[in-house]
């Protein structure tokens, strides 16, 4: 079994307090008006969030990446540092 440190023990206590000396009037009151400003803050950073971007910008930043994008360089062939030596038939 898991013992809690003596802190959380108090801390439970007096929340436990708290709410039972008329607490629960304004526990509910702070509830609901944290899902209300969670609510508007949510719409206002979905409305302002999904603006698309403008297609002329999107066709410009293509065409820089297009223009500044670092080209591969092709490799040289090596010649293979192996020789065939033929040998004849026995």
């Amino acid at each position: 079994m898991k013992k809690y440190p003596l802190i959380v023990i108090i801390l439970l206590a007096l929340v436990g307090i708290g709410l039972l000396m008329d607490g629960f009037k304004s526990f509910f009151i702070l509830i609901i008006s944290v899902l209300i400003g969670t609510l508007i803050f949510t719409l206002l950073l979905r409305l302002f969030a999904n603006r698309k971007t403008d297609t002329n910008y999107q066709k410009a930043v293509k065409q820089s990446k297009n223009l500044h994008d670092p080209k591969k360089k092709t490799k040289k062939k090596r010649k293979s540092s192996f020789k065939v030596i033929d040998g004849g038939k026995k």
